[in-house]
């Protein structure tokens, strides 16, 4: 691509950006305003935690379809189709006066999500190139966490002034302001500088991009699966040694903002480095040992600290490991299974660290996994190097 094309490229990731932040906001908005949605829609804990977890449910069905019809249609017209069915799903959400019509609403929301999700991911590796898409991708992926915090932060004290329906409403409207900036800013590669589709759907990936999909696509899950893990669980476990609920909450909340610094520090040091690998195994294995001290120390804001600073290092290199490798023409599809296999593994590990955790009758054991399932990435990155090496393996 000419350097007239590429030149407003950090124009569009910055819209691509805003979009995915739209998305953490949206989906944080109803745990952040938990207590004043509950109350009025008579929601158990259990009814509230599948509103909130019911978000992300639609993945397992949709990542596919969603990468296949951006194909298809376009990966704008998809994008902004996912923004509107957020946006819609907010206002119903908003207007919900019965459990199921907010189930149905969050699940509209959440179908949005999914295609955003996606598609977001491969816009972003047509647009960049090598070391300069480590960079790119470490800012798309930092704006669901970082719009997590800012509905942490900021939503409870809306819904206190204005009521939770506004608040909600809110988040719809960011989701909104999201389809304006995707509207006027983005654009496609242009078609010259992207080959032609090679199959129908699923056919446009060839054989060996199959192979390296079954690879690649397990360090991004194992990695996500570990943090959401740790989230979901640190502050059981600092409660089970003698925390305050408040103070668990402050020091889990402390490691999710040192995670989301280190994501964008990782997204620096690997496009700088010629051993990116190098830094990857070393966070990897440092953020193992940090948790495995955790499960295991009465002592935690040391290495709740440690393992913050280092553990979102790696995560820009793993979530671009499919763009490495699949050809423009095919990058749809595969980013449509890379996410599914992202969705069912999220789905299921988390809940298989809570079943080890009533098993051992400790908290602690749910980090022992997230640790494990680090620990896996290494030899699995270095298995997908060999592959890519082999003979035969050029990259995309």
């Amino acid at each position: 691509m000419s350097e007239t094309v590429l030149a407003g490229r950090w124009r569009i990731l910055a819209a691509l950006t805003f979009a995915r932040t739209s998305m953490g906001f949206q989906f944080q908005s109803v745990a952040a305003l938990a207590p004043f949605v509950a109350p009025e829609l008579e929601l158990d804990h259990a009814q509230l935690g599948w509103l909130i977890g019911i978000y992300l449910l639609p993945g397992v069905v949709i990542a596919l379809p969603g990468g296949l019809l951006g194909a298809r249609y376009g990966d704008k017209r998809m994008t902004l189709a996912g923004l509107a069915l957020m946006t819609g799903g907010g206002l119903w959400l908003a207007a919900s006066s019965s459990i199921a019509e907010a189930d149905a609403a969050r699940t509209l929301s959440g179908a949005g999500a999914v295609v955003l999700n996606v598609l977001l991911t491969k816009m972003v590796a047509d647009w960049f190139a090598g070391k300069e898409r480590l960079l790119a991708m470490s800012i798309l992926i930092n704006a669901w966490p970082i719009g997590i915090g800012i509905a942490l932060f900021g939503l409870g004290a809306l819904g206190e002034a204005v009521g939770w329906r506004a608040a909600i409403a809110t988040a719809a409207a960011v989701a909104a302001a999201g389809f304006i900036a995707v509207l006027a800013l983005y654009r496609a590669v242009p078609d010259g500088a992207q080959a032609p589709p090679a199959g129908i759907g699923l056919g446009a990936i060839d054989a060996r991009e199959w192979r390296l999909l079954a690879i690649a696509s397990l360090p991004w899950l194992f990695f996500n699966a570990a943090y959401q893990i740790v989230v979901s669980f640190l502050p059981l476990v600092l409660v089970e040694r003698g925390a305050s609920v408040a103070g668990s909450g402050a020091m889990t909340a402390l490691n999710t903002a040192l995670v989301i610094i280190s994501v964008q520090a990782g997204g620096v040091l690997l496009k700088r480095s010629a051993r990116p690998d190098v830094i990857c195994h070393a966070a990897l294995f440092g953020w193992c040992a940090s948790l495995l001290m955790l499960a295991g120390t009465s002592a935690p804001l040391l290495w709740i600290v440690a393992g913050g600073l280092i553990g979102g290092l790696p995560a820009s290199a793993f979530v671009n490991l499919p763009a490495e490798f699949l050809r423009p023409q095919s990058r749809a599809a595969g980013m449509g299974v890379f996410y599914t296999i992202y969705y069912v593994g999220c789905a299921l590990l988390p809940s298989a660290a809570g079943r080890l955790s009533d098993l051992t009758g400790s908290a602690g054991a749910t980090l022992s996994l997230a640790a494990f399932l680090l620990l896996l990435c290494a030899p699995i990155l270095m298995l997908f190097r060999r592959a890519t090496s082999a003979p035969g393996s050029a990259t995309a």
